[in-house]
C-alpha cells in the first residue's frame, strides 16, 4: 500500500504543479479562461474577479501539487486536492455532456484537450487522491509540523511571486503561436507534399518514391502523403491604420517594427499612457517603424496621447502581447522581444534596434534556454534541501522524545 500511495502522490502531484504552473506563467490567460467559465455558468456578475480567481485557482493548484508530491502537510492538502477533484470532475462532466465552452483551459496554451478528455483525465485524479486523503492519517510526517509549515508557506511565495512576475512583466515562457522567437509570416505559400509509397517483400517494408517503384516481385501496402509545405498559419494577422489599410506586411517583412497593442483602453491609467508615449517616442527616434492598434481604434484613446492609432481584433491583440498596452518587435518577420508598460522604462531600444534581429532571436533563446536551465537545477536544489532539513529536523525530534522519556524514567 506504501508504494501506491508513492504512485499516487505522483501522478496526482506532478499532473497539479503543471496545471498550475502554466496558469501561474500566464495571469491573463488564465483570467481569459475564468470568465468563460463564468459565462457559461450565468455567473457573469463576477467577471470582474475573474484576474484573481484565476490567481488563487493557479496558486491553490501548484502549491496542493508540491505539498501532495512531497508529503508535506499531506494530511491538509491532500483534503484541498481531494474536495478540489470532486469539483473539478462534476464540473468536467457538465462541461462534457452540455460543451459551453470548447477547450477547459486546464493546462492553458501548453495542452489543449476536449472536455471529455478533460472528464476522464479527472477521473485518473480523483482516486488517487481519495486514497491519499483516506488513508491521510496513516501517512507519516516528514518532519515536524512547524517545518512543513515553513515549506508550505515558502511554495506559497514562490507561485504568488512567479504570477506577480508574469503579470507585471513579460512571463518567462509563453505557449501561444506569437511568442517570443516565433516567424510570423501572412504570406499565403502554396502548400507542398511528398508522397511514398511502401512495399513489403519477405516480411520487411520499404519505402519507394514514383520514380523508384520496385518490381512485382514486392506487395504493395499503403501511400503515405506528407505535407511538406503549408499555407500561412497567420492569416488572421491583419493590423489596420487609421485610414482602413492592413499595415501588417509592412510591419512583419520591417527589419525593426514595434506594435504597440492597446486592447482595452479604457483600462489603461494615466501612468501607463505616460509610459507609452515615452516608449513610442524613444521607438522613433531610435529608427523604428512603429504601429499602434487598439482593439477599439482611435475610441478610448485620450486626446492627450500624440499618437495615430489604428485597429485590430482584441484576440489577436491579447495573443499577440498579453499585456494591456504592451509593446512587441519585429524584425523580419521574428518576434524578437516584448515588453509591457511596467518594464517600457528599462527598454534598451537602440542597442536592440542596431543588432541583426535573427541574432537577437538566437540570443534570447539562448538566454531562456539558461534561465530553464538554472530553474529546474533550482528546483532539484529545493528539493534536495528539503530532504535534508526534514531528515535533521526528524532525528533532532527523536532525540528530544528520547530524551524526554530518559527524563521521565
Amino acid at each position: 500500500m506504501r508504494f501506491l500511495r508513492a504512485i499516487c502522490r505522483l501522478v496526482f502531484g506532478l499532473t497539479f504543479i503543471f496545471s498550475g504552473f502554466v496558469k501561474l506563467l500566464s495571469p491573463i490567460g488564465t483570467s481569459l479562461i475564468i470568465q468563460e467559465y463564468f459565462s457559461a455558468l450565468h455567473l457573469g456578475f463576477l467577471s470582474g474577479t475573474a484576474l484573481y480567481a484565476g490567481m488563487l485557482l493557479a496558486v491553490c493548484e501548484f502549491v496542493t501539487g508540491m505539498c501532495v508530491l512531497l508529503s508535506v502537510r499531506i494530511r491538509v492538502f491532500s483534503g484541498i486536492g481531494f474536495y478540489m477533484c470532486c469539483f473539478f470532475t462534476l464540473l468536467t462532466l457538465y462541461l462534457a455532456l452540455f460543451n459551453p465552452i470548447s477547450d477547459c483551459g486546464c493546462f492553458g496554451e501548453a495542452v489543449h484537450l476536449t472536455n471529455w478528455q478533460t472528464f476522464f483525465k479527472n477521473l485518473i485524479l480523483l482516486p488517487c487522491i481519495a486514497l491519499l486523503y483516506f488513508q491521510r492519517k496513516k501517512i507519516p510526517l516528514i518532519a515536524n509540523r512547524v517545518i512543513e509549515w515553513i515549506f508550505a508557506g515558502f511554495f506559497i511565495l514562490a507561485a504568488v511571486a512567479l504570477w506577480i512576475h508574469s503579470y507585471v512583466a513579460v512571463p518567462m515562457y509563453e505557449f501561444t503561436p506569437y511568442k517570443t522567437g516565433a516567424y510570423v509570416s501572412t504570406e499565403d505559400d502554396e502548400a507542398s507534399f511528398d508522397t511514398s509509397f511502401i512495399y513489403e517483400k519477405d516480411g520487411k517494408q520499404q519505402s519507394f518514391t514514383l520514380e523508384n517503384l520496385p518490381d512485382s516481385t514486392w506487395t504493395y501496402v499503403e501511400t503515405i502523403t506528407e505535407m511538406t509545405g503549408t499555407a500561412a498559419q497567420y492569416a488572421d494577422f491583419i493590423i489596420q491604420n487609421a485610414e482602413g489599410d492592413d499595415v501588417a506586411p509592412n510591419l512583419l517583412y520591417s527589419d525593426d517594427a514595434i506594435l504597440v497593442s492597446i486592447y482595452d483602453p479604457a483600462k489603461l491609467k494615466g501612468k501607463d499612457w505616460e509610459r507609452i508615449t515615452a516608449f513610442v517616442e524613444k521607438a522613433l527616434a531610435a529608427g523604428a517603424d512603429l504601429y499602434i492598434a487598439s482593439s477599439t481604434g482611435s475610441a478610448g484613446i485620450p486626446d492627450s496621447f500624440p499618437f495615430e492609432v489604428g485597429y485590430a481584433d482584441r484576440k489577436l491583440l491579447l495573443t499577440v502581447n498579453r499585456a494591456n498596452g504592451g509593446a512587441t518587435l519585429f524584425s523580419d518577420s521574428y518576434i524578437v522581444q516584448k515588453w509591457t508598460p511596467a518594464t517600457m522604462d528599462k527598454a534598451g531600444l537602440e542597442e536592440l534596434l542596431s543588432d541583426d534581429g535573427e541574432t537577437l532571436v538566437v540570443r534570447n533563446a539562448i538566454r531562456g534556454n539558461v534561465l530553464a536551465s538554472c530553474l529546474v537545477l533550482g528546483i532539484l536544489l529545493v528539493l534536495v534541501l528539503i530532504y535534508y532539513i526534514c531528515k535533521i529536523s526528524y532525528k533532532y525530534s527523536t532525540l528530544n522524545r528520547g530524551n524526554k522519556k530518559d527524563d521521565e524514567a
